[in-house]
């Protein structure tokens, strides 16, 4: 993203957080199912990193207005995903955004 607003950058990264936690439980399931103790790590590894990533975003976007497409999209992603705190930041982020 080269010069874009400040809330587009937060979500992208609370996105970015999102499939980078159902990547690294991809490789920790990966990791479970082979018996592999480093892939299993990595996945954990992996998810903890998201999760900060995605406490970043959230903490950096929570005195910005919220943008009801991007809600609207992170809630359907997280619908798809089974992810219910997507579900539920994009449902705020949707009715946040929609507030006079």
């Amino acid at each position: 993203m080269s010069s874009n607003t400040t809330d587009e950058t937060s979500s992208a990264s609370m996105l970015h957080g999102h499939a980078a936690y159902v990547a690294g439980a991809a490789k920790e399931t990966i990791g479970n199912i082979s018996g592999s103790a480093p892939w299993q790590a990595a996945g954990q590894d992996d998810k903890a990193a998201a999760v900060e990533e995605m406490r970043a975003a959230k903490q950096a976007s929570g005195s910005q207005t919220q943008n009801p497409t991007v809600g609207r999209v992170e809630e359907m992603v997280g619908k798809g995903l089974g992810c219910e705190g997507m579900v539920e930041e994009g449902g705020k982020a949707k009715a946040e955004g929609m507030e006079p």
